[in-house]
């Protein structure tokens, strides 16, 4: 592997910090636009795979801060979606996508697990995206809700170089826009401000910078108020319907009712 793993989250350029039941992951991209989206490194995975393993009982809610910097020389943020690296600026991903197929595979494979915690039942994740953070749109995906700030750039790159839209990006951009906008940012690369990412369905919400914090502070607020049982029940319920046919969706229903309502008064058990 080209980029040495790093299981501490420092070393991957993460910041974390536990308050309660929220624990918050900064992603600090700002070094990584000189020329380019941003690369996604081995380090950076096996610092996120670490933290879910390693995540106490007691958090209820992952806040995942993706720190954009600003956009690189001449890029207009309506303009192309990101320029080619000159020569000898190639991407830690773009070294590791040069290997044999098979090592591939295994990256994607091992970024998939890597993010996947990031579903479980009995979290909720949000992420925080400011700034030109080109190509981190696929970490932000992952989550279950996504807080945008308006001087945000996003946008899925990775056909330029040969990359599809892998780490459960493309089952979820369906989701979250329809199959022809999922098509339409992942084949033509381009990008969105925040405030597109927010009409096309990116975004839950969308905030000036000065504001950022506070609106994500509101809805942190809003979903650790949920009783934590009934919230598990809620997202599993939610993330399942797409696989079950309208009965079975019924069926789980009226079976995550019964497990969320108290036991009656002078029964047993």
């Amino acid at each position: 592997m080209l980029v040495p793993a790093a299981a501490d989250p420092a070393a991957a350029g993460l910041a974390l910090a536990i308050d309660g039941p929220r624990a918050t992951i900064a992603v600090d991209r700002q070094d990584h636009v000189a020329v380019r989206a941003p690369a996604l490194s081995a380090s950076l995975r096996t610092a996120l795979a670490g933290i879910g393993r390693s995540l106490p009982g007691s958090i209820r809610l992952v806040v995942l801060r993706i720190i954009g910097g600003s956009p690189p020389s001449g890029h207009g943020r309506s303009g192309p979606a990101e320029e080619q690296p000159a020569e000898g600026q190639w991407s830690d991903d773009q070294k590791v996508e040069e290997q044999p197929a098979h090592h591939n595979a295994g990256a994607v494979a091992e970024w998939q697990a890597a993010l996947g915690w990031l579903s479980r039942h009995d979290l909720f994740s949000v992420a925080v995206v400011s700034g030109y953070a080109v190509d981190a749109l696929r970490l932000a995906i992952a989550c279950d809700l996504r807080v945008v700030c308006d001087d945000a750039y996003l946008s899925l790159p990775g056909i330029h170089h040969g990359r599809i839209p892998a780490l459960g990006v493309s089952r979820a951009l369906v989701d979250l826009v329809g199959y022809g906008r999922a098509l339409d940012l992942c084949v033509t690369g381009r990008g969105l401000s925040g405030a597109q990412a927010q009409a096309v369905g990116l975004a839950d919400r969308l905030a000036a910078p000065a504001d950022l914090d506070r609106a994500v502070e509101e809805l942190v607020a809003a979903l650790l108020a949920a009783p934590r049982e009934t919230a598990v029940e809620v997202k599993a319920l939610l993330l399942h319907s797409r696989e079950r046919s309208r009965p079975d969706q019924l069926r789980a229903e009226r079976d995550a009712q019964l497990r969320c309502s108290p036991t009656p008064a002078g029964s047993s058990g």
